[in-house]
């Protein structure tokens, strides 16, 4: 190799990429799925991911360790304690929540509720909001989220 094909490694310490609105969001989002996925992995979940902004349903499909029960994760990111804006979608028996707060200069933080408790939170923030039952935007607050910090054991085991 001669000298006009090489190169030089800059160190990449310290270094904070500086987005703003999509963008990260965006980066939010990927970082928050990624996260999940590992924790679910750590604790002998199955996880693969389905095909990004495009599935309505879920971002993951799972697979229970014991009982080998296949579920899914929609996950929601935050790098900020905001609401958590959801959608609600049709009931399914199979579906969870893991919000996922990724700050990007401390621990990660998740709380994990069935599909069931987020319709109950959803409801009753348009109730406390005063917002008609199909005001577009709902979610939950991070306070609401906070009883089930770490409630992973609410999976399929």
């Amino acid at each position: 190799m001669d000298k006009s094909e090489t190169f030089e490694l800059i160190p990449m310490r310290n270094v904070v990429t500086k987005l703003t609105g999509r963008e990260r969001g965006h980066q939010t989002q990927w970082a928050a799925q990624f996260a999940v996925a590992s924790e679910l992995c750590k604790r002998g979940y199955e996880v693969a991911f389905t095909s990004g902004h495009t599935t309505p349903i879920a971002d993951l499909m799972v697979v229970s360790p014991i009982t080998k029960t296949m579920f899914l994760v929609d996950v929601k990111g935050l790098y900020r304690m905001n609401p958590w804006v959801i959608k609600r979608k049709p009931v399914r028996s199979n579906l969870f929540y893991v919000l996922a707060f990724v700050p990007t200069s401390r621990p990660n933080r998740y709380f994990v509720l069935s599909q069931k408790e987020i319709n109950r939170y959803v409801e009753s923030e348009l109730v406390r909001l005063k917002r008609p039952d199909d005001y577009p935007m709902t979610g939950i607050t991070f306070k609401q989220a906070k009883a089930h910090e770490d409630a992973w054991p609410s999976l399929p085991q």
